[in-house]
């Protein structure tokens, strides 16, 4: 059959389907990546403010304490986020649009970032209908006024900050832009610096550092700005794609004061931070249940990243970690004093290499004793300023170690969202290893959808053994009757709850690793968040396009560092009583409609063949119709007319049964 036709206006259902494509395509891939089949794709939303938003609601409380417009900042103006977020520091900015995080930044300065992206302040899409690569104003981070009006050109004014493209998040697209602009009483906001989009590749770990000068003889766009006024503002500005959560911008150690030179950067601030937050106590695993805690389970050292932001001076500090436990049952730690050390600055000598400081002996600290009970482990980091250190609150660090009935590799935030494109069944399985045989009651697990509709996919708990090759998923010892979807939870983890009904004994043994996960049974992919700060792809596994058997990739390992946001629980029962999933009511096909090769290159087969006046309609990755064949039959599609890319395949047969699939066409 031909594969001809003129373009159609886009369908506004399949806009909303084929956005998922685009956003694939956002992030860079190389040809093995993508025949693997295996994707991540930006969040919808920014998880962590829908969750603090949804909070603030239930207590009513205001999600955000706007303090009344007449308050003033002052000079130095000083901000480096490593206060608690998610919002700006009321006493110094205007609006709560920007996302005060931890986990955003690749090597910051210091420990925080401001991360200003496609969704709003409370991590909702501003515009749903922005299409993929469009560009549109989204976040900003206003600045509270400052009178400037005792100061002048002679006092050698400089705002400095540091910015980086996308870290951990979606780096932003050429159409994409980050700017800074000024404000007066009389002279409308203006744009004095800016920067377009970028996609690194790789990832960029560098901070760059911008200087700008303060006077009264800089033309900005043709025109003379002064800045010395009574009401002085600035504010960071993008422009993104603000149908998601993606195109993000870092910023960090915003500073502003007199008595600066050019070649005084932000970067030579008198202070020392701790560059991350705080490593969990476990070696292998972010959270366990308290009765699988052992004392082989604690990490020998915790690997702490350490900078100083000094010009020239080593900046004196005395380092401690401590243990303390919220009862007396509980284990109890001895606490550690690193002792003082000189930090030497960043620029010419790197993070900190005193070992006593940045590897902490976690393990022959902390006094082991076995859990009576779900407990939860405050650990607590120090570093005492010995010398002069300008910003205290990022010189301290606390995680809490929580033990309850689950295993979680991740540390409940997503940055991203997982899926596998093939055909069904998919497998999905993730590795776990008990230290005390334990009953497996079901999963939690924290989907992601902002495309197709959940309840069109159904999926079935499994289990399966560690015979394949290398300790890879072997064996399916079982798999429930049980039909689910995907359920997006409004709770404040934003885990669902997923219950096994095994027919036997569900008690795992102790010492062998088994694998835990789902079979996806019908509809397009699953989407699943992704934690992209802690990585533990090896323990991630999928089988894509099982059917048919000819066309099987088998068991491959996780292509991208992070860890799935998919949790095993076990123990009682009755301990346990989550946001719990409703079962489906979608057909279970297995399998369903499929088709094959994909990725595929001039010719694609159907699963089965489809009886005449069966309508064929391949989109493309912006929604405009590609072919629309009312009489198709058989199951072929010959495809040499589609450009290398992705696409959406929708089948209706005569009887009104409708199916989509995702296709790549790629040729090597």
């Amino acid at each position: 059959m031909s594969c001809c036709s003129k373009f159609e206006k886009p369908n506004n259902g399949l806009m909303k389907l084929t956005k998922i494509f685009l956003y694939s395509s956002l992030i860079t891939l190389s040809s093995s990546l993508l025949s693997a089949q295996e994707h991540l794709i930006p969040m919808r939303t920014n998880p962590a403010l829908v969750r603090y938003t949804q909070q603030a609601k239930r207590m009513h409380t205001p999600v955000w304490r706007l303090l009344s417009d007449s308050i003033m900042a002052r000079l130095p103006f000083l901000d480096d986020f490593s206060r608690p977020g998610p919002y700006p520091y009321d006493s110094l900015w205007m609006d709560n649009a920007a996302f005060i995080n931890n986990t955003y930044g690749i090597c910051p300065p210091t420990l925080g970032v401001a991360t200003l992206d496609g969704v709003n302040g409370q991590g909702q899409p501003y515009d749903p209908s922005c299409p993929i690569g469009g560009s549109e104003s989204a976040d900003s981070l206003t600045s509270r006024p400052i009178d400037m009006t005792k100061y002048t050109s002679a006092d050698s004014l400089y705002l400095s900050f540091f910015y980086q493209a996308g870290g951990r998040g979606f780096a932003p697209q050429t159409a994409d832009s980050l700017l800074l602009q000024f404000k007066t009483n009389t002279i409308p906001w203006t744009t004095i610096w800016y920067h377009l989009g970028y996609t690194p590749s790789p990832p960029d770990t560098s901070f760059h550092a911008v200087m700008i000068p303060i006077n009264d003889t800089t033309h900005y766009n043709g025109v003379l700005f002064n800045p010395f006024d009574h009401n002085f503002q600035f504010r960071f500005k993008n422009y993104a794609c603000t149908s998601a959560n993606t195109d993000q911008w870092n910023i960090d150690v915003i500073y502003l004061n007199q008595f600066r030179t050019y070649n005084d950067t932000a970067g030579l601030l008198p202070d020392v931070s701790f560059v991350y937050e705080s490593p969990p106590l476990l070696a292998n695993y972010e959270y366990m249940p308290w009765e699988q805690f052992t004392a082989n389970d604690v990490v020998d050292t915790m690997y702490m990243q350490e900078r100083s932001n000094g010009s020239t001076l080593p900046i004196p500090m005395r380092y401690r970690d401590t243990i303390l436990p919220i009862g007396a049952a509980y284990p109890v730690g001895t606490g550690y004093n690193g002792g003082a050390a000189n930090i030497l600055p960043f620029y010419s000598n790197g993070y900190q290499d005193v070992i006593s400081e940045t590897h902490i002996p976690i393990k022959t600290q902390f006094n082991y004793t076995p859990l009576t009970g779900p407990a939860n482990i405050t650990l607590t980091h120090i570093m005492y300023d010995i010398g002069t250190d300008w910003i205290k609150q990022n010189d301290t660090l606390r995680f809490d170690q929580v033990f309850s009935d689950y295993y979680a590799y991740d540390d409940g935030t997503a940055e991203a969202s997982y899926f596998i494109n093939g055909t069904t069944p998919l497998q999905l399985a993730y590795q776990i290893t008990l230290n005390n045989p334990d009953t497996l009651r079901g999963l939690e697990i924290y989907f992601n959808y902002f495309v197709a509709n959940p309840a069109s996919c159904s999926f079935r708990l499994a289990v399966w053994d560690n015979s394949g090759p290398q300790g890879s998923p072997g064996v399916l010892r079982f798999e429930d009757d049980t039909v689910y979807t995907p359920q997006i939870s409004d709770s404040l983890n934003g885990f669902v709850y997923y219950p096994y009904h095994f027919d036997k004994d569900s008690t795992i043994p102790a010492g062998k690793a088994f694998y835990v996960g789902l079979v996806q049974t019908y509809g397009d992919s699953i989407d699943i968040g992704y934690d992209l700060n802690t990585s533990h792809q090896n323990q991630i596994y999928y089988n894509a396009n099982i059917y048919p058997a000819e066309w099987s990739t088998g068991w491959n390992t996780g292509t991208y560092p992070g860890s799935l946001m998919m949790r095993p629980v076990f123990g009682n029962a009755n301990n346990h009583a989550p946001v719990t999933a409703k079962t489906s009511n979608v057909k279970d096909s297995y399998p369903s409609l499929s088709i094959y090769p994909n990725p595929a290159g001039n010719m694609v087969r159907l699963s089965a063949s489809m009886p005449a006046s069966t309508i064929l309609k391949i989109y493309t990755a912006d929604g405009k119709v590609y072919l629309n064949n009312t009489d198709f039959s058989g199951n072929l599609i010959n495809t040499s007319c589609l450009p290398d890319g992705f696409y959406i395949i929708q089948v209706t047969t005569p009887v009104g049964q409708t199916y989509y699939q995702k296709l790549l066409i790629q040729r090597y």
